[in-house]
């Protein structure tokens, strides 16, 4: 059976109607039926971005896109009609029984494909820091006597799935239109985590963006070009993320939005990290900076910007992997020098932003 990784979640319930009763599962059968094509993965671009895995990416993207579309269709018949259940964190850290459900849906429709691989669900996993890169770590082995082999060679075979089934429950619960599901897929290369497949879908707007590393970057199955945008800070259009984990990352933002916000086109705060990333990947944001983040909140967003030419950064300014915490995301820039990247990370440095 493929193997959840649980960290039993502690939460405040709510009461109020609830999906079972106002809202039961067949009314999701009954919304639009997505247009949205399916990804042909065209092939690897040369050996130096040859798999990091030997599992046929192809039919892995397809059972991450049918698992998005699926509990997109749930997403659709709820938003903005279902009530909190429970909180995580503190009273702004939602929880609605369609989070529980689009993660049962999504881990079903991968159990059934991939029997042997890992998961990894948000909804599983108790709230706070130090629970979720727990989990992460007890998920790829790292520090940890559990979790994967590092030795093992059955790891070039073995996927971890990282999945965030609502990415915005907030906006969700609320009915404004800017939230996602969110599927990261890790492999396990040379023994050190490398995310090499993502899907965000956002079902309102059904924008499906997918991507496999060395294979490129997709929205609704067409190929993704890079945007190349000017490195001219002035001109970026920013946004900045509020993390309601503790008061020193809310401090942190307020710092980084004043710092930044006479430096730029622009500042937004869209609260969905991996909507944002998404965005970012498409060129229609220039950068994302945030604090505290999750695995699930970035896996697929990481792959997903990468292969459509843009650069995600830990803030020691260094290409970030799977386990960073704090991230500074930029589209793809003329020369792919990372001008932007580099800049806001000076700013958030000169005004102690960085630390929280």
């Amino acid at each position: 059976m493929l193997t959840m990784v649980s960290m039993g979640r502690r939460a405040t319930s709510f009461r109020g109607p609830s999906l079972s009763k106002s809202f039961p599962r067949h009314l999701a059968l009954k919304s639009m039926t997505p247009t949205t094509s399916y990804t042909t993965l065209e092939p690897y671009k040369s050996l130096e971005t040859y798999p990091h895995t030997s599992r046929d990416m192809q039919k892995v993207i397809r059972a991450a896109e049918e698992a998005a579309l699926k509990a997109g269709e749930l997403m659709r018949a709820t938003s903005g009609n279902i009530a909190v259940s429970k909180t995580k964190m503190n009273a702004a850290d939602l929880v609605t029984e369609s989070d529980l459900e689009c993660q049962r849906i999504i881990k079903e429709i991968i159990e059934t494909s991939f029997p042997s691989d890992d998961f990894l669900g948000e909804e599983d996993v108790d709230a706070g820091s130090l629970a979720s890169s727990k989990a992460l770590y007890n998920a790829i082995g790292i520090g940890i006597g559990i979790g994967i082999d590092n030795e093992s060679e059955d790891n070039d075979e073995k996927l971890l799935w990282i999945v965030d089934p609502i990415d915005g429950t907030t906006n969700f619960q609320a009915g404004l239109c800017m939230f996602c599901v969110s599927i990261g897929i890790v492999a396990i290369h040379n023994g050190n985590p490398v995310v090499v497949g993502g899907v965000i879908y956002n079902p309102i707007l059904n924008e499906m963006v997918s991507a496999v590393r060395g294979r490129g970057c997709y929205l609704n199955g067409s190929k993704l070009g890079e945007k190349n945008a000017s490195t001219d800070l002035g001109q970026a259009l920013v946004n900045v993320g509020f993390p309601v984990s503790s008061e020193s990352t809310l401090r942190a933002s307020s710092s980084a939005v004043a710092a930044l916000a006479t430096k730029v086109r622009g500042i937004r705060m869209i609260a969905s990290a991996s909507q944002v990333m998404a965005w970012v990947a498409q060129g229609k944001l220039n950068a994302y900076v945030s604090w505290d983040l999750n695995s699930w909140d970035v896996a697929a967003g990481m792959v997903i910007v990468e292969e459509a030419g843009g650069y995600v950064a830990n803030f020691a300014g260094e290409k970030a992997d799977i386990t960073a915490r704090d991230l500074i995301v930029t589209c793809s820039e003329e020369g792919r020098q990372n001008l932007i990247s580099n800049q806001i990370r000076e700013i958030l440095k000169q005004n102690d932003c960085l630390e929280y």
